[in-house]
């Protein structure tokens, strides 16, 4: 096979995919989300832990990504306080699957941080 037949078969193959490349960046896009589940990775966080990892992030954004998250099931809440309450944030099973991409893209933001 040509590197022009391989190119044009894995563009094709892109291509296909574009509606669910799609709606996985309608999920995980922005800024703060993967960043979210990095930090969601090594172990559940409150909303404050969370809140000071981000550095930046306002209360209203991270609010509206964890809602967002967990609408799709990337992340569980469950309530740890009842007065007043309080909650810890863990992924999922479906939000442990991601972990590969993020390292992957993390890998990827190494080797060409400096570039």
């Amino acid at each position: 096979m040509s590197t022009t037949t391989a190119k044009s078969t894995v563009t094709a193959k892109l291509e296909k995919r574009e509606g669910c490349i799609q709606a996985a960046l309608n999920i995980l896009g922005d800024k703060w989300s993967p960043l979210l589940l990095g930090q969601l990775i090594a172990s559940p966080k409150t909303f404050c832990e969370l809140e000071t990892a981000l550095g930046g992030i306002s209360p209203r954004t991270l609010s509206a990504r964890l809602e967002k998250m967990a609408d799709h099931d990337i992340i569980a809440k469950q309530l740890y306080c009842k007065h007043p309450p309080r909650y810890r944030y863990e992924l999922t099973n479906k939000g442990r699957e991601l972990q590969s991409i993020l390292k992957a893209m993390g890998d990827w933001g190494d080797k060409y941080h400096n570039a």
